[in-house]
This record gives structure tokens, sequence and C-alpha cells, in this order.
């Protein structure tokens, strides 16, 4: 995994492990939404406040709800919107990314990314790596909480390799995760109910 040597107590082992279930392409993944400009943690944190807890965190946690109830309609729009959504060089790498990730092997006995991958085929979504890894770390049955920190821990790997802040970064972003997961469903959710 990307040069990360960690000790086996760490919780970050636990994401690696996350992450090679979910996306085993990743080595081969050169960028996704974070372009690493400057100085690390202040790229991270402009990241995190554009980027991340406007669109990605919502996204995420909508997906991984309709993935759970196979909805591939409300999937679809949900790519569309953040195809919408981000900045053309995140969406550039998002999309890129996504046809790597479209192929791995898709969980055994999972349809939905099959029937995704064909609205992909067809020109019908836009195929994000957030839609698909989400998607596939619902067919993994992965809780809330660790796939979205997992999706992070990835952004982070991607663009900052080895980096010696990524612990710090990481459990930075996590503030807004949970908070966003503590959220009561006032209805700007959609009613959807968060778990893990």
């Amino acid at each position: 995994m990307r040069g990360t040597k960690l000790p086996t107590t760490c919780p970050m082992n636990e994401l690696d492990q996350v992450v090679n279930r979910c996306n085993p392409n990743l080595d081969l993944i050169r960028a996704l939404t974070w372009d690493l400009e400057g100085d690390a943690p202040a790229s991270w944190f402009r990241w995190v406040d554009a980027v991340f807890e406007p669109l990605l965190l919502p996204h995420l946690g909508q997906v991984l709800e309709f993935a759970s109830r196979q909805s591939l309609r409300e999937i679809i729009v949900c790519d569309l919107d953040l195809d919408r959504s981000l900045p053309a060089g995140a969406r550039e790498s998002s999309i890129s990314a996504g046809r790597l990730l479209l192929q791995a092997f898709p969980p055994r006995g999972d349809r939905l990314l099959a029937r995704l991958q064909a609205a992909i085929d067809h020109g019908r979504a836009a195929g994000h790596f957030a839609t698909l890894y989400a998607v596939r770390a619902a067919a993994f049955s992965i809780p809330t909480r660790t796939a979205i920190l997992s999706y992070l821990w990835q952004e982070l790997i991607v663009a900052l390799p080895g980096g010696a802040h990524q612990a710090m970064l990481l459990e930075k972003a996590s503030e807004s995760l949970n908070q966003f997961l503590r959220a009561p469903c006032d209805g700007s959710t959609g009613g959807l109910r968060w778990h893990g």
C-alpha cells in the first residue's frame, strides 16, 4: 500500500484493509480530488473546506445509503450532481480514478455495480470515484463512518504518499465527518439514517 509502514496496532491498518478490499487498484491511481498545492496541511484544510465537507461528504453518505437499498436511480442522480459540482480538475481525476476502480472485480453476488457500469457506459452516469467506491463499500457491508474515513485515507495516500502528516490530517478531517454523522435528520439529508 503506497509506502505506508504502520504498526500493526495502528487504526490506519484497519483503513488499509478496507481500502484493499474495496479498491484493489489503488496503486494505479495517480490522483483523486485533492491536488496537493504548497504546504500539505494548509492545502488539505482548503480541500476539506471547499470540496470534502460541502460536496464529497454528503455525496458519500447518500450513495452509501442508496447502495444499501440497491437504489440505482438515486445513485445515478447523486453521481451526476457531483459531476456538476466538482471543480474541473477534480472532476477529471475523479472520473479517471473511477474508470480504474471499474476494472476491479465486483464483490461476489453484487449486481448493483454491473448496473451502474452499464449506466456509465451508456452515458447516463459520470462514474466518479467517490460514487463507485461508496457502492463497493456498501456491497462489502462497510459501515458508513469506516467507508468515508477509508475514502479520506485514499485521498491522503494518493496525493501525499508516505507523508508525515497523514494521521493528523485524517484526524482533523474526521471531525467534520463525526459532526455530519451526529447531525439530526432534519430533511436536508433526505431522511437518511446513518450507521457505523
